[in-house]
């Protein structure tokens, strides 16, 4: 999944995440890419406005898990290396302003 193509007829991916109180927050895939042999994704809150810097994104670490019955599913691992964060959404940001370009 090193590109993630979306045309209009796709729904993008969506996460839920829980905090510690229960409550949830829907975050939208922007981009999935690969950085050291790891994958991650780029991830933006559902619903949030665009200030004049751009949207807020975090990076998350996709991570292969066992879902339910066995079958393969991914879960995603906040990034919390601010460093190496920092340098994911600055390969994340190059990317879609690559795509934006073509």
């Amino acid at each position: 999944m090193d590109d993630l193509e979306m045309n209009n007829s796709m729904e993008p991916d969506t996460i839920i995440f829980e905090d510690e109180d229960g409550k949830e927050y829907e975050f939208i895939v922007r981009d999935y890419f690969f950085y050291n042999g790891d994958e991650y994704a780029l991830l933006t809150e559902m619903g949030q406005e665009a200030d004049e810097n751009g949207e807020e994104c975090i990076v998350c670490k996709v991570v292969a898990a066992e879902g339910e019955n066995g079958e393969e599913d991914e879960e995603f691992e906040l990034v919390e290396d601010e460093t190496l964060a920092e340098k994911l959404i600055e390969i994340a940001n190059t990317r879609v302003a690559d795509d934006e370009e073509e």
